[in-house]
């Protein structure tokens, strides 16, 4: 590498260490406010550790060969925690803490990740041995299996790795898009609460983690990393600095949603099974629900939720949720954004004033909210809307 390219080499490296490091700082001091934030610490440590074999191959190249070996076999182990410390961060972000008897399956995401560690231990440890006493048994039987072992053991682990977080990718994907529906029980407006940016990250990470492992196993076939250390760092620090960004700013809107969504019950027809609700009472509160949009125009309050809702017809929580999802037959979300568009209709066909006001008018408090529910009730943008209805 030329000067510049092996000065920002080493920049990108001291830089990702420093914010893995205050991460790491500021989550272990938001803990106790946020029980999530114990898991995203131990996420940013285990980051750090995952770069100390950049920090020795690039910073402190002088370092003994000992040291660097087992910076390396440190970092290679890191790497399998990352997925289920993540995973366990997004989870409990989501409000999906595990039910009872689900610790042991909790503790099975970090089997594999413990495997890979007492391999990197023991790798150490022999090669450390080995290099040691090499001119006694260098020559056995023995010390060429041990070799063997270990140089298909990381081959295989790091194939492991691979599928672990294409698994791990995928279930955070699945739980933002569960987190989503649950949403959609409790708010009429989930703008800034769905987690998107932890899909986005997901597959951040996932990417870093696939390169980086092309890389390894490519250099242990004897090859040479195509993707280049230059891009694997400045790839980390866009990483790891966004996900510090996004997952340590405040934010008490998703933090009260995820405190709500613990106390709602989601839909579901065995639950509904063992409620005390009965079809009278449904179509009681079903009939205080419609009054209420209706009669009171509630659907226009741009902050309503099922508690206010709950709140405004005197029935309790769990009581309006299934009653909207079974007599009513939609979420809660989608029940207020249908009372919405059908205020906002008329309005758009008369075109007296702009869409934005309309959209504030009805309940909406942004333009792609109002644009996206009135496509989903109307299958038209409201310009498309207003320009079919002046054709008739």
């Amino acid at each position: 590498m030329t000067f510049d390219t092996q000065t920002i080499h080493a920049a990108t490296i001291a830089a990702t260490l420093s914010v893995a490091a205050l991460a790491t700082l500021l989550g272990w001091q938001q803990r106790r406010i946020d029980p999530s934030r114990t898991f995203l610490t131990a996420f940013f440590a285990v980051f750090a550790i995952s770069e100390i074999d950049s920090v020795f191959s690039v910073l402190i190249e002088t370092a003994p060969q000992v040291v660097r070996a087992g910076s390396e076999l440190a970092g290679f182990a890191a790497n399998f925690w990352l997925g289920p410390l993540f995973f366990a961060y997004v989870r409990s972000i989501a409000g999906l803490t595990p039910k009872t008897g689900g610790e042991t399956r909790t503790r099975l995401h970090f089997l594999l990740p413990g495997v890979a560690t007492v391999f990197a231990i023991g790798a150490f440890v022999y090669l450390d041995v080995a290099q040691i006493t090499w001119n006694a048994h260098g020559s056995s039987r023995l010390a060429a299996f041990f070799l063997i072992f270990l140089h298909y053991g990381f081959l295989f682990l790091s194939i492991a790795l691979a599928v672990q977080w294409a698994v791990y990718v995928a279930w955070v994907l699945l739980t933002q898009a569960r987190h989503v529906d649950r949403l959609k029980q409790v708010y009429a407006s989930t703008e800034g609460l769905e987690l998107r940016w932890v899909s986005i990250l997901a597959c951040a990470l996932g990417v870093y983690v696939l390169q980086h492992l092309i890389g390894q196993i490519m250099i242990l076939q004897g090859g040479q990393d195509v993707v280049g250390p230059l891009f694997d760092s400045v790839l980390v620090l866009v990483v790891v600095f966004a996900l510090a960004l996004w997952s340590l700013r405040p934010a008490p809107d998703l933090d009260s949603a995820t405190r709500t969504l613990g106390k709602i019950e989601i839909p579901n027809d065995r639950k509904y099974e063992k409620s005390a609700l009965d079809p009278v009472q449904a179509e009681r509160i079903a009939r205080k629900i419609v009054r209420s949009m209706d009669q009171d125009c509630l659907y226009r309050d741009p902050n309503l939720t099922l508690s206010m809702l709950a709140q405004h017809v005197g029935v309790s929580l769990n009581h309006v949720s299934q009653t909207l999802n079974q007599n009513l037959g939609q979420s809660f979300f989608e029940f207020i954004n249908s009372w919405r568009i059908k205020e906002a209709m008329p309005l758009v066909e008369k075109g007296e004033t702009t869409v934005l006001a309309i959209a504030y008018e009805v309940g909406f408090n942004s333009r792609s909210a109002f644009y996206s529910a009135f496509k989903r009730e109307t299958g038209q943008t409201p310009t498309a809307y207003k320009s079919a209805r002046a054709r008739n």
